[in-house]
């Protein structure tokens, strides 16, 4: 008599997925850190061309005008 033999394979599955999404949020956080400083800069050099340009007065005055329309 013949017997039929049925192998299965198992395979576990080692891939960490919350290594990637935590990757992923560094990636993240690290371009969004980087724009931050990128705008802080952009806005330090704004503030120190109008203070060159108009002094602390002018830009006092005109800091007023803005908030206040008068």
């Amino acid at each position: 008599m013949k017997e039929n033999t049925k192998t299965r394979l198992v395979t576990q599955d080692t891939h960490d997925t919350n290594a990637d999404i935590n990757q992923a949020s560094k990636i993240g956080l690290g371009i969004v850190v980087a724009l931050a400083g990128l705008i802080g800069a952009w806005s330090v050099a704004c503030l120190a061309g109008a203070l060159s340009t108009a002094g602390i007065g002018g830009v006092v005055k005109g800091f007023m005008t803005a908030i206040t329309g008068i």
